[in-house]
């Protein structure tokens, strides 16, 4: 089972941590410092001593008293152990027993003296009386005996006293910070729970714009092949349009070609009518032929049978070419009608020939155009394609940077929530 720490605990525990470090070693600043104080106050009691008892100089009765701590003993200026508080250490040189004593003696006359004996800190006081040395020895656990006892008590009753205090000031201090903590904590879980919520609908969107990429990309295949069979189509339809267009033009030239032989003939008709003209000149002179001809055989001298007998055909022939003429003229008047009328219509067949012509030309310019379009359609339905393919893959990015998202942000809350303030 895991177990989990309450945010202001752990705020209680890391103030009361530093509190604790602060103090202590405020307090060992100043145990340190009252210490050294304590020691050369010990230290200087202890050289007093050595002084008063080297002024009174009465080393035999002096040395039949142990001391409270340590052992005294005189020295020679040789270094020789003249009196001990222990009678076998008498005689023992101390320049071989604790190297530069003697030296320092000499060079301090009154002083004290700390060296290492058998892996022990030692302290001598000495004084010279003018004669020997008066020298109280002791071990550093001797000598500071009482600064050692202070030492243990110090700690023994500080020290949890400064743990609890210092547990006490971290748990108000945690309650006061943990407070804003909390309120932005609330304000982060609703902030993730938005995020949460907004990165869902953002998926939810995201699917549904992949969704629409999807159709968009299968439209724009469709759109590509609908294109495609369009532009083949009318590639068709252009062709069987060109084809129409040259038949029209054909018709066209064919229109002309009538009313250039309409005109001509009209002309023949008005030639024909001059024709007919002279026919009918020609019939009044046989007219006038035939009435000298009857008149010349009303003469006695003159073949009067045979005269008239021409007479008579003249009269004839004069008047079938009347009744002819007059046929004739009826017949080109109904054909100069019916020739007005043709010329007419052709006249206004021209004038719609120059219209068609003209609209022959725009159907051309629209159907190069069209061409023109349906290729511009085929490269916007291509380009239309690519993008969509595009988009199909950003999006595809997009979901899969947004299911990122998702993740770190779900596991960032599952974090958070385990948070306990």
């Amino acid at each position: 089972m895991k177990l989990r720490m309450k945010l202001r605990t752990k705020y209680a525990l890391i103030i009361a941590l530093l509190i604790f470090a602060t103090t202590l070693v405020f307090f060992s600043i100043l145990i340190s410092q009252v210490s050294k104080i304590i020691e050369n106050i010990t230290l200087k009691n202890f050289l007093n001593e050595t002084k008063v008892f080297s002024e009174i100089k009465q080393y035999d009765f002096l040395l039949n008293f142990k001391p409270e701590f340590g052992y005294y003993y005189v020295l020679s200026t040789e270094g020789i152990t003249l009196y001990h508080t222990d009678p076998t250490k008498i005689g023992i040189d101390v320049k071989t027993q604790v190297p530069g004593l003697l030296e320092y003696m000499k060079q301090e006359k009154s002083g004290v003296y700390s060296y290492l004996y058998q892996g022990v800190k030692r302290y001598v006081a000495f004084s010279y009386d003018g004669e020997k040395y008066f020298a109280h020895a002791a071990r550093e656990d001797e000598l500071f005996k009482d600064l050692k006892s202070l030492h243990s008590k110090i700690f023994k009753f500080l020290i949890p006293l400064m743990v609890i205090f210092s547990i006490i000031i971290g748990y108000i201090f945690g309650g006061i910070l943990i407070n804003p903590t909390k309120k932005q904590y609330h304000a982060t879980n609703e902030l993730l729970e938005k995020i949460s919520d907004n990165v869902i609908s953002t998926s939810t969107s995201t699917a549904e714009i992949k969704s629409m990429a999807q159709n968009t990309e299968e439209a724009s295949m469709e759109l590509d092949k609908a294109v495609e069979e369009f532009a083949a189509y009318f590639e068709e339809s252009r062709a069987e349009v060109e084809t129409t267009l040259d038949r029209i033009k054909d018709f066209t030239k064919t229109i002309e070609e009538i009313t250039n032989a309409v005109t001509e003939l009209t002309n023949m008709i008005e030639s024909v009518g001059g024709f007919v003209e002279k026919i009918t000149e020609i019939s009044d002179n046989i007219t006038v032929l035939a009435i000298n001809a009857s008149i010349e055989t009303s003469k006695e001298t003159i073949d009067r049978d045979g005269l008239s007998r021409i007479a008579e055909m003249i009269m004839e022939l004069s008047n079938s070419t009347r009744s002819l003429t007059k046929e004739s003229k009826n017949s080109l008047k109904d054909v100069e009608k019916v020739v007005t009328s043709t010329v007419l219509i052709t006249e206004k067949i021209s004038k719609e020939l120059n219209n068609v012509r003209d609209s022959l030309n725009l159907i051309g310019q629209v159907v190069f155009a069209s061409t023109q379009n349906t290729d511009k359609l085929s490269r916007i339905s291509r380009n239309t394609h690519e993008a969509v393919e595009q988009l199909y893959a950003g999006v595809e990015q997009l979901e899969e940077a947004i299911s990122q998202i998702k993740s770190e942000v779900e596991k960032f809350g599952q974090m958070f929530k385990n948070i306990e303030l």
